[in-house]
């Protein structure tokens, strides 16, 4: 389309390398009229990048523009391979974390889903709160976010999956931990999901192989009864006088770790679903010794886990849950949402 005119037409163009004369670009005495019309001397190319070759040689040689039809070429034809049921419906949910906003990108999620998958909509599902100045150290934050997300949910995502219109969805999820181990739980009936982690070095969302695998372990509390409180540490350690400053001495403290927690832990796949593993029975091992009474969850784990640790928890099986969310402004952890 024209930028000005706004007018549809074609503006591609058969392009040579080794010119079809010997006066052309790249022209060549003895090859220029045997490869006139062979398909691997031709590129398709918009007229101002046609202009470009024929005009700067000595910028686009011969072995330049072969090489530039090579990786184009690849390009395509993997894209073009990629089956049918490989589309994959992108979600993007976002909110502000302290004062900084969520930097979610369709285009950047379309990068990472190739080639595995191909995105299966020109424009993602995007269910975070838009232009939202509030920050997550108040209690109008936690009510807001948590209102919109389950109105959002409830009109992008649920008719989605009644109708069965899409088989795979992609999640790119950055928000409080709260707010994901909320919109994990909505989520939890979506059988095909494929959760996402933003990476911190190498900058990037595609899942990385570079790091090993978490050695997960749920540790019981020494205490039998009392006041169960879940910590999952993965992203840092959590000392016991910090839940206790919440909830009081009469505690009961499990939790889910790693050996060495920090903040760019999780590289792999395989590491989050040993988590979803270990979620699924501290969950039960929890409910066992203390019914169904109300569990204190303090989360201190990367984004992708926050999510599957609420598409673990099952509604009518598992305890209800309480969240907190550490923050400066508030001294500390404080409760934030409860699902139940």
């Amino acid at each position: 389309m024209d930028i000005l005119t706004k007018k549809k037409y074609n503006k591609a163009y058969i392009a040579h390398i080794v010119a079809d004369s010997l006066d052309g670009p790249r022209g060549d005495p003895e090859r220029s009229e045997k490869l006139a019309n062979e398909i691997s001397n031709l590129m398709l190319l918009c007229d101002p990048h046609h202009t470009l070759i024929d005009k700067d040689v000595a910028n686009h040689p011969e072995d330049r523009l072969v090489e530039m039809k090579r990786k184009h070429e690849e390009r395509i034809a993997r894209i073009t391979a990629i089956a049918p049921e490989k589309e994959s419906e992108i979600i993007l949910y976002g909110a502000n974390i302290g004062k900084h906003a969520s930097p979610l990108s369709y285009a950047e999620a379309c990068r990472t889903l190739t080639p595995n998958f191909y995105p299966a909509s020109s424009t993602a599902i995007e269910i975070g709160l838009k232009n939202s100045s509030m920050t997550d150290c108040s209690d109008a934050y936690w009510n807001a976010e948590e209102t919109n997300l389950c109105e959002q949910v409830k009109e992008q995502i649920l008719p989605r999956m009644r109708r069965g219109e899409a088989k795979h969805y992609s999640v790119f999820a950055l928000a409080p931990q709260p707010l994901l181990i909320k919109f994990g739980t909505m989520i939890n009936d979506l059988q095909n999901v494929r959760v996402y982690q933003k990476h911190r070095e190498p900058n990037t969302w595609k899942w990385l192989d570079d790091g090993p695998v978490w050695q997960i372990e749920l540790i019981e509390p020494s205490r039998r009864n009392g006041i169960p409180a879940l910590v999952i540490g993965l992203s840092a350690t959590v000392q016991d006088e910090r839940i206790i400053r919440v909830l009081g001495d009469e505690v009961g403290i499990w939790r889910i770790t790693i050996p060495a927690p920090n903040n760019d832990s999780l590289r792999n796949e395989a590491s989050l679903s040993l988590f979803r593993q270990c979620v699924r029975r501290a969950l039960d091992t929890i409910k066992a010794r203390h019914g169904l009474t109300e569990l204190h969850v303090f989360p201190v784990m990367p984004v992708a886990a926050a999510v599957e640790f609420g598409r673990v928890w099952m509604p009518k099986a598992d305890m209800p849950l309480t969240i907190y969310d550490q923050n400066k402004g508030r001294e500390g952890f404080y409760k934030t949402i409860q699902i139940d």
